[in-house]
């Protein structure tokens, strides 16, 4: 995530671009970037702008203290990038939506673009394998921007269906994508999300077909994590949540998704 220097809010971010947050000069607070926490919490709040949750539930999706946490806050929040209101005896935190800018299409917060159009297709087919997804997050190194050759894509994804059986078809799919000869666009739609979904079909035909000789195509591993709103309350460690909800980027979002996100993080 970025910090742009802005006195006017703009909420049509440059196209391309992933999530950014305005950040107005002279910075006030000597100490905003010193922080280790605040890269999970501006990540976080910024990727679920809905939510506000107390400092000890953002201390869970950091791999700090939740006085490490709140010093952070306290520095963002100076900065005017978070907002803190009194909530009984504590504090509730959310992102400044004023100085925050989100694109439209979440793929492109992705920032190698080369794994945009990958992810994209796994989406769809995601989408076309689970008759209800009520989320999908992209989390590891491809979300962090730090991925290479030898780098999963890493999904977490949250279905209602039975888990035994979801996991299963998960499993099955990782196998069906990593045979795929996936570009790293795809002409036919430019990989938008629109066009893309439009297209589908055609370009799911194209990518099955044998004789496909997509430019620059590559083969690409997949890790699927499938969770139900019951399992993932019970198996939240399965993946930390500083390295779903700290570093992740929401790809797709439901009423559901954003309850299990605050079921997770303050153990309720």
């Amino acid at each position: 995530m970025s910090t742009e220097r802005s006195d006017v809010v703009d909420h049509d971010p440059p196209s391309g671009d992933g999530a950014s947050i305005a950040l107005t000069l002279p910075v006030s607070a000597d100490n905003l970037f010193k922080h280790g926490a605040s890269r999970y919490v501006l990540n976080f709040l910024a990727d679920s702008p809905d939510i506000n949750v107390s400092i000890r539930a953002l201390s869970r999706i950091t791999p700090f203290s939740e006085r490490a946490t709140r010093q952070a806050v306290d520095a963002l929040a100076d900065a005017g990038l978070l907002e803190v209101e009194p909530h009984g005896n504590a504090h509730r935190v959310r992102i400044n939506r004023t100085r925050l800018h989100v694109p439209t299409d979440p793929i492109e917060s992705i920032p190698q673009v080369p794994y945009r159009t990958p992810v994209r297709v796994a989406c769809q087919y995601l989408k076309s394998e689970f008759e209800e997804v009520l989320g999908i997050i992209l989390f590891g190194s491809v979300a962090r921007g730090d991925a290479d050759r030898r780098s999963d894509i890493d999904l977490w994804i949250l279905v209602d269906d039975d888990l035994f059986a979801a996991r299963g078809a998960a499993n099955e799919l990782a196998r069906t994508l990593e045979g795929l000869q996936i570009p790293p666009t795809i002409s036919l739609a430019e990989a938008e999300s629109v066009d893309f979904e439009t297209h589908w079909e055609t370009i799911r035909e194209r990518l099955e077909a044998e004789d496909t000789n997509w430019a620059s195509a590559e083969r690409h591993s997949f890790e699927l994590i499938v969770e139900t709103p019951a399992s993932i309350l019970g198996q939240s460690n399965r993946v930390a949540p500083e390295k779903l909800f700290g570093e992740g980027i929401t790809l797709r979002s439901t009423k559901t998704l954003e309850r299990v996100k605050r079921e997770v993080i303050t153990n309720e």
